[in-house]
């Protein structure tokens, strides 16, 4: 990694020069030298709507310098010149997750990963493994499971209780609005069935016994927080990230919305001064519990640490911008705030985690303070609160945009109001077809069902659509979300084909909400998220080429390699 960075001051004034007479239709000028690397004989899709598709483009010093044919390109090829013959291979930008917690998803590469597996025997074979690989008194960590894929209940305490009863468990399940305990890390907790518990928190409690079940929802999880022994060393933490950016960087990911503490963004930015972050991270935190100055403080001081270590030749790769909310949890658990009662819960609407006025004023606040805002808000009833929210606020910050993560439910009134009011739709296309054959059509019934996961429809509308993975909740991997996005199928084999074909989106369209739209929403917006002359070269090469007309073919097809400033950060 150690030839990646190497420190300039300023672009050399002849790049100036060539950057600003040369466009993506001109005949390209010969640097001094030539180009430091090109790639020829491409399958490329730029994300660049004056130019969508080309053969070729060249790179120095970090940018793009040219994008043409292969014939033009190639001439720019000097004596140390790298060229890269894609040999008929698509070649995209480099992926921009919309909404990932990279450090979040670090207590599955130090705990368990139960991902994806649908049987309850396989989970407890797992979690007693690794309770022999642990020393004595560490809790294990992780989960990711997902009651939905198999027995269709919650599992409960006892479940853990007869496999490992004398070492502490929390694991969170798949959304990050559940975690199944067992009973030692509930006796450590000092938790009964009547302990308080934050609003939208709840304590399942077993109707027999009186006793909690194991199984604690939404801001009841807190209630385990800062237990000695629960949270990773700082050795084993940062270790975890740098692996978990290694992750990303072979998924073609060269950029990330990242959403987690303030003590992670101090771990990114020591992996920066030690040259070894390789994803552009736009950072947010949760909340203003620590006080909008101390933020403000806080945001100043990290974003003047992280421009003084910017490499010229490598462009920015922290900044720290926007805040998070929540409006409510989710489907599943039946905590998604819809405007009229769940199709199998006549009784339940779900708990808005904060009142509109409360809301208001927490987007004022961040707001004035120049943060933009990001709201999770899943059920139609809470799409409509933030959306009445920013419509009464005002607009974010000068250059920025205010958002909404998720909309899993809307009202096709509340999708021409994006646009309207300038809110930008975050969403998860592995969230819709995990949802398929499972519960969706039992939470909202025919009707409502016709309102769910719409992104064709926020597309017509104009909206400037970011997709992403909400990673540890959904796949890394932005092919398996293209596939999810392009051909609505469940990863399951559940449902019957293609769920709502007509939300479904083309590769172009899934391309730029995992590029240029996902850099809309940072400072970076004119300097990545496309092939285009000028920006940093950050690109994927993939392992074929994309068929025409898309079909399943598709996902036979994986990243070769991943460029970030025209710097190789992953090959295969």
């Amino acid at each position: 990694m150690e030839n990646l960075f190497k420190p300039m001051l300023v672009i050399s004034g002849a790049l100036l020069l060539l950057l600003s007479a040369c466009s993506n239709d001109d005949q390209p000028a010969m640097p001094a030298g030539g180009a430091d690397l090109i790639v020829v004989n491409a399958d490329a899709y730029t994300s660049n709507p004056d130019a969508p598709r080309t053969q070729a483009f060249a790179v120095k010093d970090g940018r793009f310098i040219a994008v043409g044919t292969t014939e033009k390109i190639a001439a720019m090829a000097g004596p140390s010149t790298e060229v890269i013959d894609a040999a008929g291979r698509t070649v995209t930008p480099g992926f921009i997750d919309g909404h990932i917690h990279l450090a979040m998803g670090l207590r599955l590469i130090t705990g368990v990963d139960l991902s994806y597996i649908p049987e309850k025997s396989k989970w407890l074979e797992i979690i007693a493994q690794k309770d022999k690989e642990l020393p004595e008194g560490q809790w294990i960590i992780g989960g990711n499971w997902d009651y939905t894929l198999g027995e269709g209940k919650l599992p409960t305490k006892e479940d853990l209780d007869a496999v490992v009863p004398d070492r502490p468990i929390l694991l969170e399940d798949i959304d990050g609005h559940s975690a199944w305990a067992n009973s030692k890390a509930i006796e450590l907790a000092g938790i009964k069935a009547n302990s308080p518990v934050p609003t939208g928190g709840q304590i399942l409690v077993n109707s027999d016994t009186g006793e909690p079940t194991g199984i604690f929802l939404e801001q009841a999880i807190v209630l385990f927080d800062d237990l000695p022994g629960q949270i990773p060393t700082a050795e084993q933490t940062r270790a975890a990230l740098v692996q978990a950016i290694k992750n990303a960087n072979s998924y073609g990911i060269t950029g990330v919305h990242e959403i987690a503490s303030l003590d992670a963004a101090d771990l990114y930015q020591d992996l920066q001064e030690n040259q070894e972050l390789t994803l552009r991270t736009w950072f947010g935190t949760v909340g203003l519990n620590e006080g909008a100055e101390a933020l403000v403080a806080a945001r100043s001081d990290m974003n003047a640490r992280a421009k003084s270590m910017e490499m010229d030749t490598l462009g920015p790769l922290f900044e720290y911008g926007f805040i998070k909310f929540y409006m409510d949890g989710v489907l599943s658990t039946h905590t998604a705030v819809l405007k009229e009662p769940y199709a199998d819960r006549p009784d339940v609407n779900g708990v808005p985690f904060m009142s509109l006025a409360e809301m208001k004023s927490s987007i004022e606040t961040a707001n004035d303070n120049g943060f933009s805002v990001a709201v999770h808000a899943i059920g139609d009833g809470a799409v409509g609160m933030v959306l009445d929210a920013y419509a009464d606020v005002g607009n974010a910050p000068a250059g920025r945009s205010n958002r909404i993560e998720h909309i899993e439910v809307t009202t096709p009134n509340d999708v021409l109001r994006f646009t309207e009011l300038g809110v930008v739709p975050v969403m998860q296309p592995n969230h819709a077809t995990g949802t398929i054959g499972k519960y969706i059509n039992e939470r909202l019934g025919d009707e409502r069902e016709n309102n769910a996961y719409v992104w064709q429809s926020i597309l017509k509308a104009n909206a400037n659509l970011v997709l992403s993975s909400d990673w540890p909740t959904s796949p890394l991997n932005p092919l398996a979300h293209f596939n999810d996005a392009i051909f609505r199928e469940s990863p399951f084999g559940l449902g019957d084909g293609t769920w709502h074909p007509e939300q479904a989106v083309s590769f172009e369209q899934t391309l730029t909400a995992y590029t240029q739209s996902a850099a809309d929403l940072t400072p970076w917006k004119d300097q990545v998220g496309s092939i285009t002359v000028g920006k940093w070269a950050d690109f994927v090469v993939l392992d074929g080429k994309l068929p025409e007309p898309m079909d399943r073919s598709f996902r036979a097809r994986s990243v070769k390699s991943t460029y970030l400033a025209g710097k190789l950060v992953y090959s295969k």
